[in-house]
Order: C-alpha cells, then sequence, then structure tokens
C-alpha cells in the first residue's frame, strides 16, 4: 500500500460526536445526525477535507462516505458554475482585448503575426479565459455523472492531496525563496537593466563569453506575470517531485533541466536574450511523466492524466505565445527532464519510494549549492550594473 493510502495520514477520529467534518484549515464541526453533515458538506463555505461516522474509524475523506455521494455531487457542481462564470466572464473581457490588439495592429499595416500585443492578449485570453472555462465545463460534467462506482478515484487523488500537503517541501522553499531574492533585486535594479547584467545574451554566449549566464538567466525573469507563473508552476510540481523522489533529484533534475534548456536556447535560437526558469520547471515535468510512469502504484492514476493535460497546455502556450516564449528552452528542459528519468530510476511495481544513498545526498547537496551560487551570482551581476 502506498504511503498516502494509509488510514494514518487522516487524524484520528474524536469521541465527542458522531459525525463531524475537518476543514482545510483545520477547522473542525461536529453534528448530531447524518443529514447535518451532509448540509454541511453541500453548502459549507469552507474546503471540506475529512469526515466521520460511527462507520469510520478514523477520519476519512467525505468521498469515502457513499451516503454523501448526493452533497458531493452538488457541491462540485456549485463550485463549477462559480469557475464556470468567472471564466466566461474573462473571456469576454480579453477577447474583446484580444479584437482591439488585432485592430491596432491592422490599423499600423503590421501582421498580427508580428505583434507582441497580439500575442500576449491571445495568451492572456488562453490561460485565464478559456481553459479555465473547459475546466470548468469539464468539473461540472463530471460532478454531474459522479455515481458510487467514479468515488473511489476521487478518495484516492483527496488521500494523495492531504499527503502531499503533509511533507516537508524543504528545497521547494529554498528555489521559490532564490526566485523572490532575484526578483525584488530584478525589480529595484529595473527589468531591461538586470537582463542586460546576468540574463542569457546569445551574442556573448557565441563569443564564448557569456557560460556563467547559463546558470544566472534561470533566476531572471521578463515580467512580474513570467515570474508568478513560474513560481505558481515551481510551487506545484517541484514539492511533488521532492515528495516521490526525495530533495537531492529535485535539486539535480532542476539544475540539468535548466542547464539544457540554457543551451538549447543558445544554440538553435541566438539573438534574442533569454530569461526564466522554465527550462528547469519543463525538466520537472518531464520528469514526473516518466517517474509515474515508470513507478504506477505510487500515485493515483488521476493525477498522471493532470500531468499531461499540463504539457499539453504548455505546447499550445509555446504555440499562441511563440513571440515571447522560449520554446527551445522548454523543448530542452523536458528533454533532460525526461531523460533523467528514464536512466536514473527503473521501472518498479513497489508502493514505497525510492531510497535516497550517499550518492544522491552528496550529487543533491552539490547540485543545491551550484543553484544557490547561481542565484547569488545573479544578485550580485544585476546590483553591479
Amino acid at each position: 500500500m502506498p504511503t498516502w493510502a494509509g488510514p494514518e495520514v487522516f487524524p484520528a477520529k474524536p469521541e465527542s460526536s458522531a459525525y463531524g467534518a475537518l476543514s482545510r484549515k483545520g477547522r473542525r464541526s461536529e453534528f448530531e445526525n447524518l443529514e447535518a453533515l451532509s448540509a454541511h458538506v453541500r453548502s459549507s463555505r469552507e474546503s471540506v477535507e475529512a469526515v466521520w461516522t460511527p462507520d469510520t474509524d478514523r477520519m476519512v475523506p467525505p468521498e469515502a462516505v457513499c451516503d454523501l455521494l448526493e452533497p458531493l455531487r452538488q457541491r462540485f457542481v456549485d463550485l463549477a458554475e462559480v469557475d464556470y462564470s468567472n471564466a466566461r466572464r474573462n473571456s469576454v473581457v480579453f477577447g474583446v482585448l484580444l479584437l482591439w490588439a488585432l485592430y491596432a495592429s491592422l490599423a499600423n499595416a503590421r501582421l498580427p503575426t508580428d505583434s507582441v500585443e497580439v500575442g500576449l492578449a491571445g495568451l492572456l485570453l488562453l490561460i485565464l479565459g478559456l481553459i479555465p472555462w473547459y475546466d470548468a465545463w469539464r468539473a461540472r460534467k463530471q460532478g454531474w455523472e459522479l455515481e458510487e462506482e467514479s468515488l473511489a478515484a476521487e478518495e484516492e487523488e483527496a488521500r494523495f492531496e492531504r499527503w502531499l500537503g503533509q511533507e516537508r517541501s524543504t528545497l521547494t522553499m529554498v528555489l521559490l525563496g532564490l526566485l523572490v531574492v532575484a526578483g525584488v533585486v530584478q525589480i529595484w535594479v529595473g527589468l531591461e537593466a538586470s537582463v542586460a547584467a546576468a540574463g542569457l545574451d546569445k551574442d556573448l554566449y557565441e563569443e564564448g563569453r557569456g557560460g556563467v549566464r547559463v546558470f544566472t538567466a534561470p533566476f531572471l525573469h521578463g515580467h512580474p506575470l513570467h515570474w508568478a507563473l513560474n513560481a505558481a508552476g515551481l510551487w506545484c510540481i517541484a514539492r511533488r517531485v521532492e515528495a516521490l523522489a526525495r530533495w537531492p533529484h529535485l535539486g539535480l533534475v532542476f539544475l540539468v533541466a535548466m542547464l539544457a534548456g540554457g543551451v538549447a536556447t543558445a544554440e538553435l535560437m541566438p539573438g534574442r536574450p533569454s530569461v526564466g526558469a522554465s527550462g528547469g520547471l519543463m525538466g520537472l515535468l518531464g520528469f514526473l511523466l516518466v517517474f509515474e510512469t515508470l513507478h504506477p502504484r505510487l500515485v493515483p492514476h488521476p493525477t498522471r492524466r493532470r500531468l499531461f493535460a499540463a504539457l499539453l497546455l504548455t505546447f499550445v502556450v509555446g504555440f499562441v505565445g511563440y513571440q515571447f516564449i522560449d520554446n527551445y528552452a522548454h523543448a530542452g528542459g523536458l528533454a533532460a527532464g525526461i531523460l533523467y528519468a528514464v536512466v536514473v530510476f527503473p521501472r518498479s511495481r513497489s508502493t514505497r519510494r525510492p531510497r535516497t544513498n550517499k550518492i544522491d545526498l552528496v550529487s543533491g547537496a552539490a547540485a543545491v549549492l551550484v543553484l544557490t551560487t547561481s542565484a547569488l551570482v545573479a544578485v550580485v551581476l544585476m546590483i553591479a550594473s
């Protein structure tokens, strides 16, 4: 049995009441009967992470109680309706913005494919409008189709997410901290000046004088939105890698992938400077896709589908925003992460996570040292400019 599937993932239930619920924030609500618990699951403003009944030995996900099927279905549909409404509004707003950008481009006798404004508007429409709209429509459809047979898969995913939230994410927080420090310095120095000082300058690279920037550029970003998207992606993906494969491999995969992405863009897309942690992030995503495929009993099936969806989304976003998205860095990082997982982790049917040995610890510590030094060098170069 995988660690996340064990009963100890959820706390023991209290003896003070027969029925109750635990919110994601840790707040307990106690009830006298199943009807009151069902009403709470159906309409609570807070997310219900666990419940207990006389038939359960401990707290369990609400999806584990078949009697809560109907309130769960209604709750899923209601939440999807809210998301659907918000996404529809965003789609209208950014659709109008895209039309305005197209009009401005044509009015200035420019092709829409040559307009950065058109690409940015299309990207915002896709990320903040159309994709959330589709996700909400799909969630609403799945909510209405929720049956007792599908509750088991929902329960597995709930248990996995609970376990993942309990795992230590020390290195993930360190990497996020490095991005925060570099981002603050960028704002202080100025985006253009910071990119000129520590970004991946392709001309310097071709002259053999900019090799260090392959290490520093991943900690810089071209726009606050660029930074926010990468930071959010790092939080979602890195802590998953750290929990499943342990921290040494998180550091190693991120380092190898960011270097592979930097070299790929330097060799294949000369001229335009490159910044951003996207190569490292794509490496982590590629690593997870292969790692979880080779270790299928470590994770519930639905979570692997999400990874494939994230990869597809990245390709679509790269196609729409090709004018300012470095697809070569993405491809290089993705290939490095996939290759790392194939070489380092053989296929296994075990439910236990791979153990770390001394070589892993030493190599991982060295990778973390290189990443930290790279971020600090980037900060020094920006301040010195």
